[in-house]
C-alpha cells in the first residue's frame, strides 16, 4: 500500500505541476560524493549545474558544496556547511551560503523517515538572507525490506521555507519533491526527482519545476 502512493504521486505530480501552469522549468544534473571517515564524523561534496529550460535554455550558475556532519545518537546527526555559488548572468553577484542544520532519520519496517531542520545565511555582495527550512522526506524500496545492488527505491518529501532580509517583507517557500533512484552497486546510486516549488506564494508566488538528476558516490 505504501509502495503504491509513494508510486501514484511520482506521476501525478508533473501532471499537478501542468495542470496549475508552470512560470519556469529548470533542470539540475548533481554529483554527491559521501566520505566514510570510519568515525561519527561523515562528510559530503555536491557539485551541481542549474539550466533554465522554460522559454530558451539558459545556464543560471554552477555551485560546489561541502557538508561536515557529526552523529550524535539517537538517530540524529548535527551538521555544517558551506557552498559557493558561480553564477552565469553577467554582472549578477555569486552567492556564498552557510548552513547549520539538525537531521533525525530513522526506518519503520522498510520505510526511511528523515526530519531536517535547517538554517542558511545566503551572502550576496552586502546582501544577507536568512532562511529558516523544514523538511520531512521518505524513501521505500520497491522490493524487500532494504535496497540492495541493482534495485529500486521511490523517495518523496515536503519542505517549507521562511525567509528574512533586511528592510524587506518576510517571504515563505514550499516544495513538494517525489522520484525514483537506483542501486547500482555497493558504491553508486542514480536518483531522478520532480520538484515543484511556489516560492514567495503569499504574493508573487511564482511556481517553478525542478528536474533533477543525481549521482551518489560513497569512498
Amino acid at each position: 500500500m505504501t509502495s503504491y502512493c509513494f508510486r501514484t504521486l511520482i506521476f501525478l505530480l508533473p501532471a499537478f505541476a501542468a495542470a496549475q501552469w508552470v512560470d519556469q522549468v529548470l533542470v539540475e544534473p548533481a554529483m554527491n560524493v559521501s566520505w566514510n571517515t570510519n568515525s561519527r564524523w561523515s562528510l559530503n561534496t555536491t557539485i551541481a549545474q542549474r539550466t533554465l529550460t522554460y522559454d530558451s535554455i539558459d545556464a543560471l550558475h554552477v555551485q560546489i558544496a561541502q557538508f561536515a556532519q557529526y552523529e550524535i545518537g539517537f538517530y540524529s546527526q548535527l551538521g555544517a556547511g558551506v557552498m559557493y555559488r558561480e553564477v552565469s548572468e553577467q554582472g549578477a553577484p555569486e552567492e556564498l551560503r552557510t548552513t547549520q542544520q539538525f537531521v533525525h532519520t530513522k526506518t519503520y519496517n522498510a520505510l526511511q523517515i528523515a526530519h531536517r531542520l535547517r538554517w542558511d545565511q545566503r551572502w550576496r555582495d552586502d546582501l544577507l538572507t536568512h532562511r529558516w527550512r523544514y523538511r520531512i522526506s521518505g524513501s521505500i524500496p520497491l522490493d524487500g525490506a532494504v535496497t540492495d545492488a541493482s534495485e529500486y527505491y521511490l523517495t518523496a518529501g515536503v519542505e517549507t521555507l521562511f525567509i528574512a532580509e533586511m528592510n524587506k517583507r518576510p517571504a515563505y517557500d514550499q516544495r513538494i519533491t517525489a522520484g525514483i533512484g537506483k542501486k547500482l552497486g555497493s558504491s553508486y546510486k542514480l536518483q531522478f526527482t520532480t520538484q515543484y516549488r511556489w516560492e514567495d506564494f503569499t504574493a508573487v508566488n511564482e511556481r517553478l519545476l525542478f528536474l533533477n538528476l543525481s549521482l551518489y558516490y560513497s569512498l
